[in-house]
Formats: C-alpha cells, sequence, structure tokens
C-alpha cells in the first residue's frame, strides 16, 4: 500500500511540477509577445483576425502577426504665399503671408486605419510627405478666405480670418485632424 501512495505521490508531483512549467512558460510567451505603445503612437497589427488597432499595446505572434508604429501626435506644416504667389487680397492687393497648421491623425480606431490602408504607417507621419498631400488644400483655403478680406482687414481681424481659414479647410481631413493654424508672418 505505501508504495502505491509513493508512485501516486510521485504521479501528482509530476503533474503539478508540469502544470507550473506550462503556466510559468504561458506568462513568458505572453509576455515576450506583448508590445506596448508609447504616448503619441498607434500600434496597428494586421495578420489572423484582420487588421486590429490599438493605442495601450496587443499581444503580437510573430509568425501570425505583422506590426508597424504610427506617429500621431500633433504635426506643423507651414504653407508660405509671397511674391508672385501671394494671397490676392478683396482690394487686389498682393500680401505676402506664411500661415503654420498643426495637424494629427485623428485617434479613433477608424481613421488610423483608414490612414494606414490609404498611406502607410511610415509616411502618414512624415512632414514631407504630409505636406505634399495637404499643401494643395491648405493653399486653396488661404486663397478662397484671401478674397473675403481687404488688406488692412487681414491685419487688424486676424483672428476672424484664422478662424474662417478653418471653417473653409475644415477640421476632418481624411483620417487626419486640424487641430489649429498660426498666421506667422503678414506682410
Amino acid at each position: 500500500m505505501s508504495e502505491a501512495l509513493a508512485v501516486v505521490g510521485d504521479a501528482l508531483f509530476v503533474v503539478l511540477a508540469v502544470i507550473v512549467i506550462f503556466v510559468f512558460g504561458t506568462i513568458v510567451l505572453i509576455i515576450k509577445c506583448y508590445r506596448k505603445v508609447s504616448q503619441g503612437e498607434a500600434l496597428i497589427r494586421n495578420g489572423a483576425g484582420g487588421t486590429k488597432v490599438s493605442f495601450t499595446g496587443k499581444i503580437i505572434v510573430p509568425v501570425i502577426h505583422r506590426v508597424e508604429f504610427m506617429d500621431i501626435s500633433v504635426k506643423r506644416i507651414v504653407i508660405d504665399r509671397n511674391g508672385s504667389q501671394g494671397l490676392i487680397c478683396k482690394d487686389n492687393l498682393r500680401a505676402d503671408i506664411q500661415v503654420a497648421f498643426f495637424i494629427r491623425v485623428n485617434p479613433t480606431v477608424d481613421d488610423v486605419r483608414q490612414v494606414a490602408q490609404s498611406l502607410g504607417c511610415v509616411r502618414a507621419s512624415d512632414e514631407k510627405a504630409m505636406y505634399d498631400l495637404f499643401d494643395a488644400k491648405f493653399s486653396e483655403g488661404l486663397k478662397t478666405v484671401g478674397k473675403r478680406f481687404d488688406f488692412v482687414e487681414l491685419y487688424t481681424n486676424r483672428e476672424k480670418f484664422k478662424e474662417e481659414i478653418l471653417g473653409v479647410i475644415g477640421r476632418d481631413l481624411n483620417g487626419y485632424v486640424l487641430e489649429d493654424a498660426a498666421i506667422d508672418f503678414l506682410e
């Protein structure tokens, strides 16, 4: 009987050891596969289960998933119109102007996914690519609003001028959001 208890005790010890090793191995695997996301970034995971977006972190299985990070912090795009490219006012005077636009990827799952699919994660936060993408739209907004103001009004009503620019361009820009604009130079 004592031999039977010893065999059962040994078998129980082996089963408990296997369970402990399995649990410990699973915890180590989860820790190794978990990818955290820094502030101002989004993680885009492609692979099994489709495209998933996270702003905190996700478990990434190396063979099954492909992961990319997207910078979703605010970027500054400067539109400079001077000389022959200057802004034509309501009174047909030409104004030299430099406006800084502050844009970022809208931190929602749908917008991050839209930007990742249309531009890719690397280009989405590249300031040169963003300038190429938004230059025409921002310049057109400046021209449209500039024609509504006399040259002197541009100086005296800068805040109204800025608000109208933001209104014409719009805040939602295909996954990006226009945070603000600042008139850096006006002459």
